[in-house]
């Protein structure tokens, strides 16, 4: 039992109960208005939730019963509709507690979906990427593997393997049944096809962990060049301070929002330059600190001022080796100066913008989304997009294992050695959905869920 919905004061508030014992707790605190004995499934009541010790009414619900196995775990469960008073709330739970139930770890829930079969591994994880959904782009790629989508491919790829170990197995098990199997050659290109589709899915990883996690943006650039100035105007706020004054900005200034739909945290750095000044050091130094960590680099430069040959040479040395990189010429409002400037070869696209007016703000923002994927225009309906670590790694395992059995059959190994090469990718492929998951997995994953999940 626990509390489903965030604390805080709101208009409703949800307690859920799940377990054999979620009827009991029903007919023990609740008191319908009308009632003839019987309790329909999935129908709301209204009534009353009593102190099951002093029988005074603690708070005005709504309570619904889902019988086994029709229900989010599987089990029979029970979710209680109050009023959204933490302290209702949580009389509810004592309440709860004092007829036999006791309270939900993090993820009890879904976790105990995933144990009754009501969803696959990776299906059980999305739940906790949709709540966590930071923008509709990353809620619309949790929620593809929510429906199933990645199981399925997942389920396919293992079908087609499972097709080829039997095929090689009773071959070897039954050799006088002579049974036909593909030639080498054949064998090979078909398991190239296998590997190509799950290297295919792995290159999706780089795109939705950024839509997962977000993407971390640093603005740099020499001191006074519009940094401050351009990260307010991807905010649409006055976040950072700006001042005529060069050097202004001596520490990172972070904040959150959404570009093309990405998550980002764009984060503004002090000015880069050769100088004397310790504390402006120590500002160089965390600005190339943040730069090395980032996703995305906009290197912003001042067109009306003329960049010097040794400011050119400090600034590239400056950037680290970062394919991600965007030229920002701002200051378009004032006379050109700017005739020296890195040749564009180094970055992956070249804006002119004004911070003050919102010139060439769109164009900035659509080149930051086009770093992650061509056009900025994001994620469509059809797009899968791998955005776990823990999936990234079993399918890279099972890509190595059918890149093992391809050299195998290359250089006529034994079938024996092909098949243990193939069962070793299909093992890999199982530990996406569930198969084969070990309670120490279950404890990890879980334990990243909220309490009432």
């Amino acid at each position: 039992m626990a509390i489903s919905t965030a604390p805080g004061r709101s208009a409703l508030g949800v307690v859920r109960v799940s377990g054999s014992l979620a009827l009991r707790v029903r007919e023990s605190l609740f008191a319908p208005d009308h009632s003839d004995g019987k309790v329909k499934p999935r129908v709301a009541y209204h009534g009353w939730i009593r102190d099951p010790r002093t029988f005074n009414p603690i708070d005005e619900v709504l309570v619904t019963f889902f019988p086994a196995p029709a229900s989010y775990t599987g089990e029979d469960m029970l979710e209680i509709s109050a009023h959204g008073s933490m302290v209702a709330l949580r009389l509810i739970v004592e309440a709860c507690q004092a007829v036999g139930a006791r309270m939900a770890e993090p993820g009890e829930f879904t976790r105990r979906a995933f144990l009754n079969g009501k969803l696959t591994l990776d299906e059980a994880e999305a739940v906790a990427d949709v709540i966590a959904a930071r923008s509709e782009a990353s809620l619309r790629a949790a929620q593809q593997h929510l429906r199933g989508a990645f199981a399925r491919t997942v389920e396919e790829l293992q079908d087609r393997l499972t097709h080829f170990l039997a095929l090689i197995e009773a071959s070897l098990d039954f050799p006088e049944e002579e049974i036909e199997l593909m030639d080498e050659q054949e064998m090979v290109q078909h398991l190239r096809q296998l590997n190509e589709r799950v290297r295919h899915i792995l290159q999706t990883f780089d795109r939705g962990r950024l839509l997962r996690d977000g993407l971390h943006l640093v603005l740099a650039g020499p001191p006074n060049v519009g940094k401050s100035s351009l990260l307010n105007a991807l905010l649409r706020y006055e976040r950072a301070l700006v001042t005529p004054i060069p050097g202004t900005t001596r520490d990172t200034v972070e904040e959150d929002c959404l570009i093309k739909g990405i998550p980002v945290k764009a984060i503004d750095t002090a000015g880069l330059r050769i100088t004397d000044d310790p504390v402006e050091k120590l500002g160089v130094e965390r600005a190339r600190k943040r730069m090395a960590e980032a996703d995305v680099i906009v290197l912003v430069l001042d067109l009306s001022e003329e960049l010097s040959p040794e400011s050119e040479t400090f600034l590239l040395q400056a950037l680290p080796d970062n394919p991600r990189k965007v030229l920002c010429l701002n200051k378009t409002d004032l006379p050109r100066k700017l005739r020296r400037k890195p040749a564009a070869d180094h970055f992956h696209a070249v804006v002119e913008t004004c911070a003050l007016n919102g010139e060439g703000i769109e164009a900035l923002e659509t080149a930051i989304a086009d770093t992650v994927w061509k056009g900025g225009s994001g994620l469509d309906e059809e797009t899968l997009l791998v955005s776990r670590l823990r999936h990234k790694e079993l399918l890279e395992a099972a890509s190595n294992a059918l890149e093992k059995a391809i050299d195998s059959l290359i250089s006529h190994a034994p079938l024996d050695c092909v098949c243990i090469d193939l069962r070793e990718a299909f093992h890999s492929l199982e530990k996406i959905t569930g198969g084969d998951g070990t309670q120490a997995l279950l404890d990890t994953i879980f334990s990243e869920f909220c309490i009432g999940k």
